[in-house]
């Protein structure tokens, strides 16, 4: 019974850490670009200004700005099951994706503005902590198996050629643009 329970979980567990090492790598990706894109924004005056105003806010006032994005969204979720329950697929992932991608990049941004604030708070600095513990325990263990390793560098690899495959249709885009001098030759 021992022997065909651990070759379940043999089987089960390659492709687990496969699917979390891909969510690990997205929401590190996302995470990151959205957050800078974000501080990008945070140069024009006005979201300067309402910045300013967030993070004056008291501890219990942040709560609200923080969770603010999260209800913001929520109808376009709704909006999105809607749209699934009519057999519109396309629709209602892109409003998902874009909920989604919105939703994150505004929750990057709050939690820098509002983490100082929010952390006064016991009950959130308990959960703050409790999640991070539980988060390096958790990435210490995956980043430490062979396969994930194997699947973070095929997921490089192919950000990489994205990136390649980026560039050069960026240069041959300015070289049609602008004119190439090897063409007049």
């Amino acid at each position: 019974m021992k022997s065909v329970r651990s070759g379940w979980k043999r089987c089960l567990i390659a492709p687990l850490i496969l699917i979390a090492s891909l969510v690990m790598w997205i929401e590190e990706s996302l995470w990151n670009g959205l957050k800078w894109l974000m501080a990008i924004l945070a140069r024009l005056t006005w979201i300067r200004y309402l910045e300013s105003l967030i993070q004056r806010l008291s501890p219990a006032a942040t709560v609200v700005v923080f969770l603010l994005p999260l209800t913001l969204l929520f109808p376009f979720k709704l909006l999105a099951l809607y749209w699934l329950s009519r057999g519109q697929w396309l629709a209602s992932l892109s409003v998902l994706i874009a909920a989604k991608l919105l939703g994150t990049a505004l929750e990057a941004r709050m939690f820098v503005l509002c983490r100082p604030q929010l952390l006064m708070l016991p009950w959130f600095k308990w959960l703050h902590d409790g999640f991070l513990w539980w988060h390096d325990r958790l990435y210490a263990a995956l980043t430490g198996l062979k396969i994930y390793q194997l699947a973070r560098a095929q997921l490089t690899a192919i950000k990489q050629a994205a990136q390649s495959l980026i560039r050069q249709i960026r240069q041959r885009w300015h070289e049609i643009k602008h004119g190439s001098n090897q063409d007049s030759l």
